[in-house]
């Protein structure tokens, strides 16, 4: 039905969109049902449908409905720790669905086959716009007259080389804002670069969309600019390129150390589930380390809950630019095939998850997510003796747990990375293209050029990219070694020595506890390093240490605009770079449910005015991490992969180094 729509598109823009729908709903013709064996274990196809007609009977939804998300309720903390394998799993299904102007979920009971909660959900922020809903808009935007007119003042009158990206507005006090579901709708010129669709923007024109009204507000139109013309292609022999290089290869000759049984996960001392979220992406639960023989809890659950994508421009055009990806648009429903060979090694072990569709089928994603084994090159440890002569190391093995997400012009890569070492790293690589304003300029030579470049470099002829950030909330459940959990700072302190000793200053550590949410919010500070721990009050190391593990981070930013800033108050988050919150099973996401349109200060700035305990209880740590991005040339036509990342160290966690009994080589 949907494809029919578009059925009678001219050209490449009917190409393109059939080929988008292709991605949503080709797979769905596989589709194939199984039973749960894990109470994590995602909606399966079955499921998912089977909960649609539920939906269907009981007049909550028609064809014309779109079920926004579907995914599985989990249950409750204890259900799941108490559960051993081969008892009966309850199977509790949550359903987002928008139907006059109405955010309503529902909570399904797929054992009793009956819907059991019902929960109108206040505006004005939205559930994520939907695959289907971002195709309409572009119908939409180009059958409007004004559009139509504003478009043949550029020279273009006929569609089949145009495409419209529909980018979501956030909230800035407009009445639309507050009470129509939006997008601000931009073209590109895809004459010249057919396989780059975002490489030559129409700047200066946008059309205001209301998808449930199914027409356009506004269009806003500051003038004419000159499209650029260049070609900039991404296929393989489109640029100048080197000899081909002899194969560089990850193998495993033996075949592979990684064990998937279901959606449970076993790779050396590791153990841990895998579960497919429609907004999250991947999650990873249950994460375990076996440790002579026992298994020791270290992550109950962990997943990217929020991404903050500011771009600097206060023009028309840009000012609205300040994304939030995953309550915008959704992670695992923006899911990328995995290029084997780039992406993950060949003979990785490559899963496809099952996951709801708006019509209320079910999609088998085929292959994305992958799992392989990789040898860094670097020892995990290594030793030589001076005096007897004698060589000991050991190799250093990782395990890597990847998908991918594309989210409009930027691809995030999303990594696990569990080592020998009993430690854990979330790992977030950004490539894809640097969004791009059309500018006069081919050179800083031209007298725009300084005009041009106010918000962004040149990075191209005609082309400015835009200085922007990247923020992602890393929600990390942790249980180390059970649910009494504290979070306790080490502040390196400076200490001034007395007259009679050698040395005038030294540091030491000074330890905090942090004792409620309300007070612990806390930044990384090269002036005032500390080291961040979550440790178990009720065990103890051999030494009489509590056991923990330390968040040991990686390079990392805060926001440089103001903090009432419109964008940054919806995304308040950002303004720390971990924030610890007592365990709440609906406290899932950074800003909020709903952060799509969303008033300011939802999600953990809310959570965290009601002053709760947070020592020796169950807690949750909500890692920021982020970094600016002040576009160059090289980013052009297409952008490197670059990684940032958190590790969860083991600290007094162990009695001695856990990589000991790794097998090693030795050099007498």
């Amino acid at each position: 039905m949907i494809a029919s729509r578009y059925a009678g598109m001219p050209g490449r823009l009917a190409v393109f969109l059939r080929r988008a729908l292709l991605v949503l709903t080709a797979s769905a013709l596989q589709q194939t049902a199984w039973t749960a064996e894990h109470p994590l274990d995602a909606l399966d196809a079955d499921e998912i449908m089977r909960t649609a007609a539920l939906l269907r009977a009981g007049g909550h939804v028609d064809d014309s409905t779109p079920i926004l998300s579907l995914t599985l309720e989990p249950p409750s903390k204890a259900v799941v720790l108490d559960w051993t394998a081969g008892e009966p799993v309850g199977r509790v299904a949550r359903a987002v669905v928008r139907k006059d102007r109405v955010n309503r979920e529902f909570l399904v009971d797929l054992v009793a086959g009956a819907i059991v909660a019902t929960e109108v959900v206040p505006g004005p922020g939205q559930p994520p716009i939907s695959f289907p809903e971002v195709i309409d808009s572009i119908s939409i935007g180009l059958e409007n007259p004004d559009m139509q007119a504003a478009l043949a003042k550029r020279g273009i009158t006929d569609f089949e080389a145009l495409f419209c990206a529909p980018l979501t507005g956030g909230n800035y006090g407009e009445e639309f804002e507050r009470t129509r579901r939006i997008v601000k709708l931009n073209c590109f010129d895809l004459t010249n670069n057919p396989d780059n669709i975002f490489a030559a923007p129409i700047e200066g024109l946008l059309a205001i969309v209301d998808l449930e009204a199914r027409e356009v507000l506004r269009v806003i139109d500051q003038g004419v600019l000159p499209v650029p013309q260049d070609t900039w292609s991404l296929a393989p022999g489109a640029q100048d390129s080197l000899r081909a290089m002899k194969p560089v290869l990850i193998s495993a000759p033996e075949g592979t150390n990684i064990r998937v049984d279901g959606w449970q996960v076993a790779w050396q001392k590791w153990r841990f589930h895998l579960r497919w979220d429609m907004r999250a992406g991947l999650v990873l639960s249950l994460a375990s380390y076996v440790d002579h023989g026992k298994p020791r809890r270290i992550l109950y659950q962990g997943n990217v809950s929020e991404i903050f994508v500011p771009y600097q421009d206060t023009t028309e055009g840009w000012y609205y630019r300040t994304y939030m990806d995953e309550g915008d648009y959704g992670i695992g429903t923006t899911h990328s095939p995995l290029l084997a060979g780039v992406d993950c090694p060949a003979d990785a072990v490559y899963l496809s998850p099952v996951m709801a569709n708006t019509a209320g089928g079910a999609d088998i994603l085929d292959r994305r997510i992958c799992l392989f084994e990789r040898a860094t090159g670097d020892g995990t440890w290594r030793h030589y003796d001076l005096f007897t002569e004698d060589l000991n190391g050991r190799p250093n093995v990782e395990l890597i747990v990847r998908f991918v997400a594309t989210i409009g012009n930027y691809d995030y890569l999303f990594d696990w990375v569990l080592d020998n070492k009993g430690q854990l790293t979330y790992r977030v690589g950004a490539s894809g293209l640097d969004a791009v304003k059309g500018v006069r300029s081919r050179s800083l030579a031209d007298d725009t050029a300084a005009e041009d470049t106010r918000f962004g470099p040149l990075i191209a002829p005609q082309r400015a990219g835009i200085n922007h950030d990247h923020f992602f909330s890393i929600r990390l459940d942790l249980d180390v070694d059970g649910e009494a959990n504290r979070f306790v700072r080490d502040k390196l302190v400076p200490e001034r020595q007395a007259p009679e000793s050698k040395r005038r200053s030294i540091w030491t550590t000074e330890r905090e506890v942090a004792t409620t949410d309300s007070s612990a919010k806390f930044r990384l500070s090269y002036d005032k390093p500390s080291l961040w721990r979550v440790e178990n009050s009720q065990t103890k190391n051999r030494y009489g240490y509590s056991t923990s593990y330390a968040i040991r981070p990686s390079g990392n930013a805060r926001p440089l605009v103001d903090e009432d800033d419109p964008p940054v108050a919806r995304a308040q988050f950002v303004n720390y770079h971990l924030w610890v919150t007592p365990y709440e099973p609906d406290e899932l996401w950074a800003a909020g449910r709903y952060s799509n349109q969303s008033l300011p200060g939802q999600g953990l700035p809310a959570w965290t005015a009601e002053d709760r305990n947070v020592a020796d209880t169950d807690i949750v740590l909500w890692y920021t991490l982020g970094f600016h991005h002040v576009p160059s040339a090289e980013d052009w036509p297409v952008y490197n992969l670059g990684w940032n990342s958190v590790t969860l160290r083991p600290y007094n966690f162990f009695d001695e180094n856990p990589a000991m009994d790794l097998p090693g080589a030795r050099q007498p």
